[in-house]
């Protein structure tokens, strides 16, 4: 096609009688010159330079079409660095330039001032009078116009300078594809680079956040953006993976359900997320097998045009991205069955080993004490009294040290951040880490008895409270070197018991958080009770907690 119109045109001059050398030679030329070079910008500035020498014009401007229909870009010579100072405004394709947009075909006028559609020209614009203009067709779309103005060597622009610039303007449309075409190859090759040298990071062991901070930095770069964040999980309840200048804090943000990258204003999405002088925001999704689960938020200071380069450029970083997050949860889940792998063979190690000589140790001595019991004296001495008890404390510590290591292989069956916290056992267990975590002593954990199948699920919140309350307490005021924390099931009864070494509670102390457990236990048909001992110089102290209630009835 425009090879076709190039035809025409020379059919033109040759119908018009044209056959100078020279001005053959300098429509080639002319021609050549702008068909030099890839840069847009460059050729854009080339073409108004070229045209204006061939008609000998004083003014030459190129308005590049707008997505509106009006310009969204003017290249001009001829005004001088002091006029464009002084003048208010370039021109936005009104009036005879918005005609030439409107009606893409060439337009000679000897009077600009006379003509219908003339609107005048911005305050302090340079006097034009005589007009010529012709569109600039690249792939049978009007890119633009040529607009000429001012003839010096004649009064007004004539046939041949219209025939001319036709000519010029089949070359510009092509030099403009050109360029358009090696832009476009260029933004792909950019885009590709970037998802080249970003994809490979996870698979050299790059950490996810650095590879998608520096995703959000190429995508910034890419796109002109303000600020690039990438963002998985659900509204309110969001992360933030990736991202360009500061920090920001997600958490609770709440972002629009979309499959497909969606062009907003601002006032869309959350303020947190808006910084520098923002007005729109593209959101691309992150997509996985089961769905949308994420976000990459691109916001701008004006609204952005996707050309189709961009358009899969970004899709690809968005593969990436998602790429990136899945291997990173794939790998930590790999790491967390290792560990869990290895949990078990300890677990198993003290099940078939230690509790196992436990029991036997422990059978062992109570053998011993009916032996002793069956054989004893009515004169039996203070020591054989003495022997006695001590046998009878190694066994109810043997019966202590047995739950603790049960309850320790239960712990160690359990992948970390993955907990079941259905059962009770877990519940139990991460209540007592939570409050621990900053405190100077660990305290203890036993179980006895079916717990995580007899005691019903209404009972939960209760237990919560009773082990908030209670061990928090414990851990902030009784300065004890131990506590202990059991929980059984037996008789029918559950029993939470939280014990310390410490200070006790004194006489002055209101009871106001024991006494909401007090109610508690009253509402389940149980009962609490506190006992409290001071400690001093000869005798140890402590408290003792106990909340007890039936499990059926």
């Amino acid at each position: 096609m425009p090879m076709k119109r190039l035809a025409q045109a020379l059919d033109e001059l040759t119908r018009q009688g044209i056959d100078d050398p020279a001005i053959l030679r300098d429509l080639l030329e002319a021609v050549l010159v702008v068909g030099q070079g890839l840069e847009l910008d460059r050729a854009l500035q080339r073409i108004v330079e070229v045209a204006s020498q061939v008609v000998d014009a004083r003014y030459c401007a190129l308005g590049v079409r707008g997505p509106d229909g009006g310009l969204s870009a003017f290249v001009y010579t001829g005004i001088s660095a002091t006029q464009r100072a002084r003048m208010d405004h370039l021109p936005v394709g009104r009036g005879v330039l918005g005609l030439l947009i409107e009606q893409p075909q060439v337009l000679r006028i000897p009077a600009l001032a006379k003509h219908p559609s003339s609107v005048g020209f911005p305050r302090n614009h340079p006097p034009m009078n005589t007009f010529l203009g012709a569109p600039i067709i690249v792939r049978g779309s009007v890119f633009g116009s040529i607009y000429l103005t001012e003839k010096q060597s004649a009064p007004e622009f004539g046939e041949i300078d219209e025939t001319l610039v036709a000519v010029l303007a089949v070359a510009a449309g092509i030099a403009v594809d050109n360029a358009r075409l090696f832009e476009r190859a260029r933004t792909r090759h950019r885009w590709m680079q970037a998802i080249a040298r970003r994809g490979s990071e996870p698979l050299a062991g790059i950490a996810l956040a650095d590879t998608l901070s520096r995703l959000c930095d190429d995508v910034a770069t890419l796109t002109d953006a303000v600020d690039v964040f990438i963002l998985t999980g659900r509204s309110g309840d969001v992360v933030v993976r990736g991202h360009t200048g500061a920090a920001v804090a997600a958490g609770d943000l709440t972002l629009p359900l979309t499959g497909v990258r969606t062009v907003l204003p601002v006032a869309d999405i959350p303020s947190e997320l808006v910084r520098h002088a923002a007005q729109w925001v593209t959101v691309q999704p992150l997509q996985r097998a089961a769905g949308a689960f994420g976000w990459i938020v691109i916001t701008h200071r004006t609204r952005p045009e996707w050309a189709e380069e961009d358009v899969s450029g970004l899709a690809g970083v968005a593969e990436v991205a998602s790429l990136s997050v899945v291997y990173a949860e794939q790998q930590q889940t790999a790491r967390d069955l290792e560990v869990l792998e290895d949990r078990h063979r300890i677990a198993r190690d003290l099940h078939d080993h230690v509790i196992q000589r436990l029991f036997a140790i422990g059978m062992s001595v109570q053998t011993m004490l009916a032996a002793s019991v069956s054989g004893r004296r009515l004169d039996e001495t203070e020591a054989d009294r003495a022997t006695t008890a001590r046998l009878e404390q190694v066994v109810v510590d043997l019966d202590r040290t047995i739950a603790q290591i049960r309850t320790s292989i239960f712990d160690l069956q359990t992948a970390p951040g993955q907990h079941d916290t259905s059962t009770l056992r877990r519940r139990v267990l991460d209540i007592v880490a939570e409050l621990a975590t900053h405190a100077p002593i660990a305290p203890g954990v036993a179980f006895a008895g079916p717990v995580d199948t007899v005691v019903p699920e209404s009972l939960g919140p209760h237990i919560d409270a009773v082990l908030r309350e209670g061990l928090s307490n414990a851990l902030r005021h009784a300065d004890a070197e131990h506590i202990d924390v059991s929980v059984s099931a037996d008789d029918d009864v559950l029993t939470v018991e939280i014990a310390d070494d410490g200070v006790g509670i004194g006489t002055g102390v209101a009871y106001r958080g024991l006494d909401n457990l007090t109610r508690r236990a009253e509402e389940c048909d149980g009962v609490f009770g506190i006992v409290t001992a001071p400690r001093s110089p000869s005798k140890s102290g402590g408290t003792t907690l106990t909340w007890s209630v039936p499990l059926s009835g």
